[in-house]
């Protein structure tokens, strides 16, 4: 009896012990088998960490293949803050080489985490010097990663149309903004690191290398683009003006080669206003340069004569209000000629007021006033052209001397191109082959006309745009002097815009130049005292440069 409960229990026991391996044998197969997969993820996670950096950016290239921006190398560096050895030593390091604040160092190094990212995006020069400092110092704990940053190869004068970069590879302004998915690529590099239990990364390795980004080519000509900023900057300097903007195009094709401002952006001393080319995003008063546009309306409409001779005192009286020429110069009677050459209000109010507000709008509206121009930069300015019905008769005689109205810069660029290539308006774009279609504005007689009036605008003696005169290069163009308007209404009797619009040669023009000045100081600050001789500078440089030739002998 004893016996047989011993041999009872006996195998109950072993049944258990037996079921029990079982146990575990399916709950080992179950893990290692079944859920393999599961528990692998699981623990990679734990053990192993994926870091995404941007792969290589698109390089940007001006018209000729010169890089203006593109990636170089470079290094993110981070910090394993568990692990790192002489803090305080690491403080200084990063003073002194990479330039951190001392809050901002210390925050850094004293920061808990296995994972601290110190600075993105350092020049490869500096990195290493960091890397061999650290390691004399005996310091442990910085990570090194191979990476891309943005280099500037012909200086930084146009990064107000090319845009910054921010520390994650995206484009923030500009052209780098605007075609953000296209240069920065479709997929980043993917890096796996490798931890300890303790949290030290042990290992890490390339786990994709990413897609570059594509490339982008320009029709801006970096050499032109360097003139422009450089006689800026004197301009800027010698008339006291708050700022300047420059535009150099081809009236044929609408190419934009130069778009120049002063002053500009630096990285050094990073104002974010200045990233953006006011020449397309601030909106403002044309002044006497919209004589020209006026002009080429009624002479296309063949309601003037350039013989024809109009009364030029001041002021002249529309519905009561006075209108009078700047000074309040008397010219006694002018032809419409002398009014485009000698800048006189009176003429071309004169001249307005036959064309009438429906049809001036017509023009002006056939010209691209009051739209946007479509270029391929962010922030466009459309300006302001109020709906002919909101027009009185006043507003039709300021409207022929450029006030009431508003435009970007790039605007009247456009413009004063359609009259340079026989009445044919391009559209304006920096991405070699954007142009598209032109529309016809007028005729070529009467932009043919209008040109060989803008030629004594700038040759005769006395006239107002004789500052922007280049010997050999026929210039013609027309100047401008606008009174800024107050925002409170009315407008300022001190603070003026000053531009000239100019093309040559005038006969079968291959370049317009725009200078425009806000707020030159100097006496006289008229556009064409200030904006006419940056003008001639500019064209006298590109001479100097070999990049234009004379179209006739300098003995002009």
């Amino acid at each position: 009896m004893w016996r047989e409960a011993t041999i009872r229990r006996a195998t109950f026991v072993f049944v258990l012990l037996g079921l029990g391996a079982l146990a575990v044998v399916a709950r080992l197969f179950q893990l290692q088998v079944v859920e393999h997969g599961y528990w692998s993820e699981l623990a990679k996670e734990i053990q192993e960490e994926v870091i995404e950096l941007p792969a290589r950016r698109g390089t940007i290239y001006d018209r000729n293949g010169l890089p203006l921006a593109r990636d170089v190398p470079a290094y993110d560096i981070a910090l394993d803050n568990y692990h790192m050895t002489k803090p305080e030593v690491l403080v200084m390091l990063l003073q002194r080489i990479l330039g951190l604040p001392e809050k901002e160092a210390v925050k850094v190094v004293y920061r808990e985490g296995y994972f601290t990212w110190v600075r993105r995006r350092v020049p490869r020069e500096v990195a290493e010097e960091l890397r061999r400092a650290a390691d004399e110092a005996g310091v442990r704990g910085l990570m090194f990663f191979e990476t891309w940053t943005r280099g500037y190869p012909q200086g930084i004068c146009g990064l107000d149309i090319l845009g910054v970069v921010g520390v994650d590879g995206v484009g923030l302004e500009g052209l780098e903004y605007r075609f953000d998915p296209l240069l920065r690529g479709k997929s980043p590099v993917r890096l796996r690191l490798v931890r300890g239990r303790d949290g030290t990364v042990l290992e890490y390795w390339e786990e994709s290398p990413g897609e570059p980004g594509q490339d982008l080519r320009l029709t801006l000509d970096a050499r032109i683009q360097a003139i422009c900023a450089e006689k800026l900057d004197e301009g800027v300097k010698r008339f006291k003006a708050r700022r300047g903007f420059a535009v150099v195009m081809d009236p044929w094709t609408g190419e934009i080669l130069a778009l120049a401002q002063s002053p500009r952006f630096d990285p050094e001393k990073p104002d974010p206003a200045l990233l953006h080319p006011w020449a397309i995003t601030d909106p403002f008063e044309p002044g006497s340069t919209f004589k020209a546009l006026v002009g080429v309306a009624a002479l296309d409409l063949g309601l003037v004569e350039p013989d024809e001779v109009f009364n030029g005192n001041s002021p002249i009286f529309v519905d009561g209000v006075p209108i009078r020429n700047a000074m309040n110069h008397q010219f006694g009677p002018s032809t419409f000629a002398r009014g485009i050459t000698q800048s006189i209000n009176t003429v071309l109010v004169q001249v307005a007021l036959r064309l009438g507000v429906e049809r001036l709008w017509e023009y002006l509206r056939r010209f691209g006033i009051g739209e946007p121009t479509g270029v391929e930069l962010p922030g466009e300015s459309p300006g302001t052209l109020r709906p002919p019905e909101e027009w009185t008769r006043v507003d039709l005689a300021t409207a022929s001397f450029g006030q009431g109205v508003s435009v970007n810069g790039l605007q009247l660029a456009r413009a004063f191109c359609a009259i340079a290539a026989d009445g044919l308006l391009p559209r304006p774009h920096i991405l070699k082959g954007g142009g598209e279609e032109k529309r016809r504005v007028a005729s070529a007689d009467a932009c043919m006309t209008m040109r060989e009036m803008l030629r004594q605008a700038v040759e005769l003696p006395g006239a107002t745009g004789r500052y922007a005169n280049v010997p050999g290069f026929e210039v013609a163009g027309k100047s401008g002097t606008a009174q800024k308007a107050l925002p409170e209404g009315g407008y300022s009797q001190t603070k003026v815009m000053g531009a000239m619009a100019a093309f040559f040669p005038w006969r079968h023009p291959e370049y317009v130049v725009l200078v425009v000045y806000d707020e030159p100081s100097v006496w006289p600050n008229w556009g064409g005292s200030t904006a006419g001789p940056t003008v001639r500078w500019i064209i006298e440089e590109m001479y100097h440069q070999g990049l234009i030739s004379p179209s006739v002998p300098p003995t002009e």
